[in-house]
This record gives C-alpha cells, sequence and structure tokens, in this order.
C-alpha cells in the first residue's frame, strides 16, 4: 500500500509546488503508484464556466476532457452530485445507489470507457467558505476497495485540493491577508480545538491577549466567526507547524499593555 516515506515525499511535493502544472505531475505521480493512470481534481464552483473560473488538475486524455467542456458534461456528472450527498471517499459502483441515471449520463460514462476512464474512486472535498471539490482517481480494471486504499486517496485528495486552492487563488490574484506569527499561532490552536486559556498556556501569554491576537486576524480576513478564520487560514496555507515560520515578533504581535 501507498503509505510510509512515499506518502511523506508526495504529501512534500504537493506543498511545494509552484504551479498548478507541478501540482498536476506530483498528483499524477501519486495516483500512478497507487495503481490510476488518471486522476481529476475539480472545484464544482463555477462548473458552466469551467475553464474560466474553477480550479482544475487533471491528467485525463485531452480529446476527453476537450469533449466534456464542450458538450457541457459537467452540468450532468453524477460524479458532482453524489460527491455533494457524502463525506466519504465512494467507488463509482455505488454512483445508481445515490443516482438514477439518464440516458445522457450512460453515454458519459460510454464515452469516457473509450479513454481507458472506467472504474474509478471520488474523494468529495469541501471546505468552509469555498465550494464543493472532488478529486477522481480512475483506471480501465475494476479495482480492490479496501479501507486502507480510501483512507489514503482521501489524505492525498485532501492535501493537494488545500495546494491547488492556494496556487488558483495566487493565479487568479486574490488578496491573501498576511497575518502575524502570534496571529497564526493563535488560529492554528484553534484549529485543535484549544480554548482561550489553552492558548495562553501553551504561547504563555493572557487570556485577553490571546482575543487580541484572534479579534486581528478576523479583522485582517474581514470576517465574524472563529471557524471561518480557521477556513480562510488553512486554505491560504497560514496555519503555522512544528519547525516552519520560525520568524521574530512583529510589531503587529504587540497589543496594548495589559
Amino acid at each position: 500500500m501507498y503509505i510510509g516515506p512515499r506518502l511523506r515525499e508526495a504529501l512534500s511535493r504537493f506543498n511545494t509546488a509552484s504551479s498548478t502544472e507541478a501540482l498536476r505531475d506530483g498528483l499524477a505521480g501519486a495516483a500512478e503508484q497507487m495503481g490510476f493512470p488518471y486522476v481529476a481534481l475539480v472545484q464544482h464552483g463555477g462548473l458552466p464556466r469551467l475553464v474560466e473560473r474553477s480550479m482544475v488538475v487533471t491528467n485525463y486524455p485531452a480529446e476527453f476532457v476537450q469533449s466534456y467542456i464542450e458538450n457541457h458534461y459537467f452540468i450532468i456528472d453524477p460524479v458532482y452530485d453524489v460527491s455533494q450527498q457524502l463525506d466519504r471517499p465512494f467507488g463509482w459502483e455505488e454512483i445508481t445507489s445515490f443516482v438514477e441515471l439518464a440516458d445522457h449520463q450512460h453515454a458519459l460514462f460510454g464515452e469516457a470507457r473509450r479513454y481507458g476512464i472506467v472504474h474509478g474512486i471520488t474523494v468529495p472535498l469541501h471546505i468552509p467558505s469555498e465550494s464543493y471539490a472532488s478529486c477522481s482517481f480512475a483506471r480501465p480494471e475494476p479495482i480492490e476497495i479496501t479501507p486502507s486504499l480510501m483512507a489514503t486517496l482521501q489524505i492525498v485528495a485532501g492535501f493537494a485540493f488545500k495546494a491547488g486552492l492556494y496556487l488558483h487563488h495566487a493565479m487568479h490574484g486574490r488578496n491573501v491577508p498576511r497575518l502575524t506569527r502570534r496571529e497564526a499561532e493563535c488560529t492554528a490552536l484553534i484549529a485543535l480545538g484549544k480554548t482561550d486559556w489553552e492558548i495562553g498556556q501553551i504561547l504563555g501569554i493572557a487570556q485577553t491577549t490571546v482575543r487580541y491576537f484572534i479579534s486581528r486576524a478576523k479583522q485582517r480576513y474581514g470576517v465574524f466567526r472563529r471557524s471561518e478564520l480557521v477556513a480562510r487560514a488553512i486554505v491560504d496555507a497560514q496555519v503555522i507547524r512544528d519547525g516552519q515560520d520560525k520568524v521574530r515578533e512583529s510589531a503587529g504581535d504587540k497589543p496594548e499593555r495589559e
């Protein structure tokens, strides 16, 4: 199974990808080693203008992608419907349990088979404040679905989605606020479910100071809820991890004297 050093190497490659093409190659390489020659990471929002708006990272055959867009298959693709109903990976054989396929949907699957896109597993993806997305892994041969495979695909898809959003936002000129070190640390600890008191104990600062940094971080993003702050900071890769971003406190990290 695709675990251990190879998985860590793949995830590291996602995090260091400097372009959508580099992310595509890294994702395709990870999928190939798990037995899937085809992979498609697609953000569903804005699909009627797929090329212009949505994040699309795929190594599907170019002819199929062109036909998919020209025929507006993204409007009828049942994979998207099911991925918005489930919060777990699913094999394509399950689709008919959730959606009754029409003739034109059977035709879509028939065309996909011509390109070797026959059997697959899709991982639904969603981050608050972002539209739904999914990552599909496909191959011509049947798949032996195991809990280990599903868990690994979910990890790979989740990391690729985060990296893809970061690149997509940067490419489309989205203005990403820059949190100070303390603001990012407090936000990361909120994401771990810590209370203000616990955050203060961990960082060695008072609860009022914790609330100050969290308030400043929410102001930078223009959000009101902590859950929104956490979601945006994760998408923008602003959550500080151990061993990273060891920077000096900036002027913005010095609240008024208590």
